[in-house]
């Protein structure tokens, strides 16, 4: 028969059959630069394909089918030669099987496990500690805000009315403190489904743990004991939640983002932790943080810049600049592509409000000399060459073209808004 009826009979592309005439496997007859397979190459085929499923590697089969054909394992010494190798890849596949049994019960151990850890329920519930109220002040006026209808539990407020006497009201519900939105673009979503995480490009993943380290080892040259550090624009990523259990627990932590569903996903992993952090969650327009003026010691901006600049013409220092005093200081992790780069257009396409200095490395450098006294650090972490289709994190980007760069720096320079 020819080489296609051959494959259909056993189910095989061509390719595979000559790939096994060229490796010695199936010795069929040549005519006229054609094979032509009879009774005996099915018989090889059919021994080929038993031996596979045996476990065998194509080396071993060829040895096996050597003896065969030498043989026909009518001698006995040849038939016990073949028992033999049948034994010892026996013996073989019952090392195997218990070495995947035993990886069998660390992945159950490990569902189990993280199962728990995802059904756990915090041992307390977490509000707005009471230590927080010094800070807390109207955003359109810096008058002192009333808190009525309290429920607190503790030491943490988890519902409660706030109100200013110039019309400003706010809300604590479920321990967060929900203020004004203010106006969302149109081509900004909530990603409650943590795909920026989830669905992230590998490389960049190692990049941004890269950057955490760096981070972390600045954090820690810090003494940021009673200071007041803010994230804001968790909705991509959220460096404290990820961190905290490394970060001083005397700090006092601001975590906010305008939408309240971003910020009650992030409370609840962080509340699942047990912490003893002070943190307060506000879910409101960074320009509107009922907060006083000055207040934050630290900010943190891992993509905050980026994100902010996707629907305003500036970065994120813009909305944050009133929360700043002279003493601030920030660390940061900035994304950038190279300018008229086909990123750039591809995210211009997605994010058509995206300012053009929007991921712009060589302006937001500019822009840190512009806005911080001082320069303590900066590093570019690298460059990511690759990217899937499956990427969500960044999809816009062309392989080659995204740069990862942190920054560290004090001494904020911006002349703050008149109350």
């Amino acid at each position: 028969m020819k080489i296609g009826e051959f494959s259909n009979l056993f189910g095989l592309a061509p390719e595979t059959v000559r790939y096994y005439v060229n490796k010695g496997l199936l010795v069929p007859v040549s005519k006229n630069e054609r094979y032509e397979f009879d009774s005996v190459d099915v018989d090889d085929m059919r021994l080929l394909l038993k031996l596979k499923s045996f476990r065998f590697s194509l080396s071993e089969i060829h040895r096996i089918m050597s003896l065969r054909r030498l043989s026909n394992f009518d001698s006995r010494k040849e038939l016990m030669d073949y028992i033999d190798i049948l034994n010892h890849q026996k013996k073989n596949m019952l090392l195997e099987k218990k070495e995947i049994d035993s990886i069998i019960n660390a992945i159950k151990n490990e569902i189990a496990s993280a199962t728990g850890k995802h059904n756990s329920v915090e041992k307390r519930k977490y509000g707005v500690p009471l230590v927080f109220l010094q800070y807390l002040a109207c955003p359109k006026c810096q008058g002192e805000l009333k808190i009525s209808n309290c429920n607190i539990e503790k030491d943490h407020i988890l519902s409660g009315e706030l109100t200013c006497t110039c019309g400003f009201k706010a809300e604590i519900k479920n321990g967060i403190l929900i203020g004004d939105s203010g106006k969302i673009s149109k081509y900004d979503w909530p990603d409650l489904e943590r795909n920026c995480y989830r669905l992230m490009n590998p490389t960049l993943v190692s990049y941004m743990h890269k950057a955490y380290h760096w981070m972390l080892e600045k954090l820690r040259q810090k003494n940021i004991k009673g200071k007041v550090v803010l994230e804001d624009f968790i909705n991509n990523y959220c460096f404290c939640q990820m961190n905290f259990e490394l970060m001083d627990k005397d700090a006092l932590y601001i975590i906010t983002d305008k939408y309240p569903e971003i910020v009650a996903v992030y409370k609840g992993l962080i509340d699942k932790l047990s912490l003893e952090h002070n943190i307060i969650y506000i879910a409101s327009a960074s320009h509107m943080l009922p907060l006083k003026f000055g207040c934050v010691d630290l900010y943190i901006d891992l993509d905050s810049a980026n994100e902010y600049s996707l629907y305003n013409n500036g970065y994120s220092t813009e909305a944050l600049k009133n929360y700043f005093n002279k003493d601030s200081s920030a660390l940061g992790l900035f994304f950038s592509f190279k300018p008229k780069s086909s990123s750039f257009a591809e995210l211009h396409k997605q994010f058509p409000e995206a300012w053009e200095k929007s991921y712009d490395i060589s302006y937001f450098r500019q822009h840190l000399r512009k806005t911080w006294r001082q320069i303590l650090a900066e590093e570019a972490i690298g460059k990511v060459t690759d990217s899937t289709q499956e990427e969500i994190a960044y999809s816009y980007h062309i392989p080659g073209e995204v740069g990862v760069d942190v920054y560290h720096v004090e001494g904020f320079l911006t002349e703050r808004m008149s109350k």
